[in-house]
């Protein structure tokens, strides 16, 4: 018996030692044909088996200011090798809008998540998907959240109704310290909500705040993705992390048990948000025989992008207002004089004052250029050879434009690394678009939300500026801008006081 474990042990043991040769021939075969193409990028030093990642994790940097280091060092195009993978890092206002804008880049990569077998659970949706389900997907969901009336005056009223439950919960703290967060996620998702729902939700209700902490467990974990997307093979390993993906399925079954709702509830004659207006044109064109790529699966995973998009990005950039407006005071003096002044105290700001809102308008840019929440953009690849600026792209890379580079790109903006809304005044004192601002993307892949972004944010900042002023706790000495990276930069949580001013 002794020697019947002894061989069992020692075939273990060359069973794994001949898996071991295998893998670092294999490995150092793939690491050595890439090296052979001519021309590609500079980049750090790449090791057999392992690529990069030994220089790279000897860099102890958020990811956004590693990929900014990195710019400096190798330029606006950087190689990255990894294991089974390679990626581009790109920055730089005049490299990013290209790599954006060039059609050879709007493939998203295929990632890890195609390897589920639960098609629920890999359908792409409209963030991962390419070509003509991306194309379909995108300009149905367009179509049907203008119906509603998203990007259209007419879509002011909702904001504004929501905002003022916002502000009847902070002016509940009684000028009492607490923390924005969850007010600000709470209000910017019943917008989305009402539109991809039908309804909005109480924000104490189970369902939503089920649904909200799903969607925010899933968000900090978003690095560790990043390095899955490169090299999904490491999505196989035992104990390696899985980043946000349990919250991310539990997401997608809570939406799918809301599409079964409004299946069992579905009236052809009354469409009462986007899952519907969804099931009736899948409907028609099943009927038809129309070819298309609109599914159930694929519908849930539609959902969850709308959710996420119109939560996470628009919640966190008011939450950096506020913090701003702790940080520079004078800026939100200033802001509530000209309110004051082209407003007055007896209404509430609208999009039509927006014309006669300078300073207002250029402080909200400059809260999106100076935040820059997308640090970088969602991994596209090259399914072809590419050409770039001078340097060759292998076929199957990965390509990550940075945009936190854009927003501190000095050849774009004067000090870049200071806040100064009166960059965007031009010398009447009247607001000055910066075309080259980039907070939302470019090209073909802009961010499906963009025009309800702008309003949101509009609307819900200037009512806050008219309602309250916005101060430090006792006991705060110092006010701390520097970003929480998780995939998105988030300010660290805070607390602040409002003190309601009065109407006239």
């Amino acid at each position: 018996m002794a020697a019947l474990h002894y061989l069992v042990a020692s075939v273990n043991v060359r069973s794994a030692l001949l898996c071991l040769i295998v893998f670092l021939i294999l490995t150092f075969i793939v690491h050595r044909h890439r090296r052979r193409i001519k021309n590609l990028p500079p980049g750090p030093r790449s090791w057999p088996v392992f690529g990069c990642l030994p220089e790279l994790v000897q860099v102890k940097l958020p990811f956004h200011e590693l990929f900014c280091s990195l710019a400096q060092k190798y330029g606006p195009v950087c190689y990255l090798s990894a294991p089974f993978g390679q990626a581009v890092v790109i920055s730089g206002y005049d490299a990013v809008h290209e790599s954006l804008t060039r059609e050879e880049f709007n493939w998203k990569s295929p990632g890890y998540k195609e390897q589920l077998s639960n098609k629920m659970f890999s359908a792409k949706g409209i963030l991962l998907a390419s070509g003509d389900p991306w194309k379909e997907h995108r300009k149905f969901s367009l179509t049907v959240l203008r119906g509603f009336g998203v990007g259209k005056r007419s879509f002011e009223d909702q904001i504004a109704s929501e905002s003022e439950f916002l502000m009847h919960e902070i002016k509940a703290s009684n000028g009492k310290a607490f923390d924005p967060s969850s007010f600000f996620y709470n209000a910017v998702s019943n917008v989305i909500c009402s539109v991809v729902f039908g309804r909005r939700f109480e924000y104490n209700d189970l369902e939503f705040t089920t649904l909200l902490h799903l969607l925010e467990d899933a968000v900090p974990h978003l690095p560790t993705e990043l390095f899955l997307f490169i090299a999904p093979f490491l999505s196989k390993i035992p104990f390696f992390p899985k980043g946000g993906l349990p919250s991310y399925m539990q997401l997608r079954l809570k939406i799918k048990d809301v599409v079964n709702l409004h299946r069992d509830t579905y009236d052809e004659e009354n469409m009462r948000d986007f899952i519907d207006v969804y099931l009736k044109d899948l409907k028609m064109k099943t009927e038809q025989g129309v070819d298309t790529y609109l599914c159930d699966d694929e519908l849930v995973a539609v959902i969850h992008n709308l959710f996420f998009a119109g939560t996470e990005t628009t919640s966190i950039t008011l939450r950096w207002s506020l913090l701003y407006m702790l940080k520079y005071p004078y800026v939100q003096k200033r802001v509530q004089e000209e309110i004051d002044s082209v407003v007055g105290r007896d209404r509430l700001p609208k999009l039509s004052d927006k014309p006669n809102l300078p300073y207002t308008e250029a402080v909200i840019h400059e809260i999106q250029r100076f935040a820059s929440i997308a640090a970088i953009t969602g991994l596209r690849y090259n399914r072809s050879e590419v050409e770039f600026r001078g340097y060759t792209i292998p076929k199957g890379t990965h390509v990550i434009s940075n945009l936190y580079s854009v927003t501190r790109d000095p050849s774009v903006w004067v000090e870049p690394d200071s806040f100064q809304p009166e960059r965007f005044l031009d010398d009447d004192k009247q607001f000055k678009k910066n075309p080259k601002q980039m907070v939302f993307g470019a090209g073909k892949r802009v961010c499906l939300g963009k025009q309800l972004a702008v309003m949101e944010l509009f609307i819900f900042y200037t009512h806050l500026m008219h309602r309250f002023s916005f101060h430090k706790p006792d006991g705060m000495e110092s006010v701390d801008i520097h970003p929480k990276a998780r995939g998105v930069l988030t300010p660290y949580p805070y607390n602040i006081c409002a003190v309601v001013r009065e109407c006239m």
